[in-house]
């Protein structure tokens, strides 16, 4: 591959909170965890209601009714139903909680590693050592050097030299895992 297309210069790096919100929601939606849990919680509301509607069928003489499974199974049609509205929450109270995600970076992506600058320092880190890549299209690659944390790099803001296949190429070079949210 030729590298013609670097170094490259990605500069004033910003996520807005609703950038940050989407993006970190998609990837939430995404998430292995996420279906799992999704799927428990739907089999377990079927259960309650199967529960519930034997209960209403098949009521004892004297009138008798658990309320047990109904208020489980309102309670877990609101949590399933308020989830994601939690997640929005706590996604938008961590982007104004860190001061990282309101200080812009410009970013210089060479043949050999992504280096970072910004008022809270400057970083450099090979290709190679990146532990993934997640590409959230058409607009944000999220590039991974550790497993909790990651550098937002707005493809927006690529020079039309550096097209974003280029960037996927010099990835693949150096065998940094990808995918797409």
């Amino acid at each position: 591959m030729s590298n013609q297309a670097f170094p490259a210069q990605v500069s004033g790096v910003l996520a807005s909170a609703d950038e940050y919100v989407a993006v970190n929601l998609r990837l939430w939606w995404h998430s292995p965890a996420t279906r799992r849990n999704h799927w428990l919680l739907g089999v377990a509301l079927a259960l309650l209601a199967v529960s519930v509607g034997g209960q209403l069928l098949g009521r004892a003489p004297d009138g008798a009714f658990a309320w047990s499974s109904p208020v489980l199974l309102a309670v877990g049609l609101a949590y399933g139903a308020a989830r994601p509205l939690l997640v929005r929450r706590l996604l938008r109270r961590t982007y104004n909680g860190s001061e990282a995600m309101h200080t812009p970076i410009d970013y210089e992506l060479t043949a050999a590693a992504l280096c970072g600058r910004s008022a809270l320092g400057h970083f450099e880190v090979p290709w190679a050592s990146l532990r993934r890549a997640v590409w959230v299209r058409p607009d944000w690659l999220l590039l991974y050097p550790t497993e909790a944390a990651c550098y937002y790099l707005d493809l927006r803001r690529l020079p039309a030299a550096t097209p974003p296949t280029a960037v996927a190429a010099l990835l693949t070079q150096h065998q940094v895992p990808q995918a797409e949210a």
